[in-house]
């Protein structure tokens, strides 16, 4: 585990980072629930989710845990991915109390393989799973109907919705089209 100010404590998990301590992210076990959201540095769709994902990551911590960021771009640099994360997702995740718990954390699949896994295409994808089951597979929201069109206000709250299913028991597994920055799949 890495201390980032103020006590803050946050699990890195970095492929092809041997200078890092590096600690393993279980994918989920049978009984688990777990949200994976699906970035790149580069993706300008993504990066301006960021702050929304904190919020739902905070606003659901005790139903999956805290929420990994899979950096899905196998080229870029894991310190790269690690500088991006603290900008974009520790920056809007500073707890008044230093013990309180970290709500997001991240992983760089360098090797694509949760990409494979959770076949993600594009990014940002959102991805609830229970062990091996894929509960949610999609959207965080409508902003984005297509590319190059963007809405201020989302008409669609996909994620949210999905989340408040998955609390009342009533999740059925349910996909959703993605539409952001395409993932270099031949990379991995």
């Amino acid at each position: 585990m890495v201390r980032f100010g103020r006590g803050l404590l946050l699990l890195l998990v970095m492929g092809a980072c041997s200078s890092s301590q590096v600690m393993s992210v279980d994918a989920g076990g049978p009984a688990e629930r777990n949200l994976y959201i699906f970035v790149t540095h580069e993706c300008p769709i993504a990066n301006r989710y960021a702050p929304e994902i904190g919020r739902i990551a905070e606003e659901h911590l005790d139903l999956v845990g805290p929420t990994v960021v899979v950096y899905a771009d196998a080229k870029a640099l894991a310190k790269d991915c690690a500088t991006h994360f603290e900008q974009y997702y520790l920056a809007s995740n500073s707890p008044e109390d230093e013990a309180e718990v970290v709500s997001v954390t991240m992983v760089h699949d360098a090797e694509h393989e949760w990409v494979k896994r959770f076949d993600v295409r594009a990014v940002p994808t959102a991805v609830i799973a229970r062990g091996e089951a894929v509960l949610y597979h999609g959207r965080i929201d409508d902003r984005n109907p297509r590319l190059g069109a963007r809405r201020v206000q989302a008409d669609q709250e996909d994620l949210r919705e999905a989340l408040v299913a998955l609390r009342a028991g009533s999740l059925t597994p349910t996909r959703t089209t993605v539409v952001g920055c395409s993932i270099d799949r031949t990379a991995g």
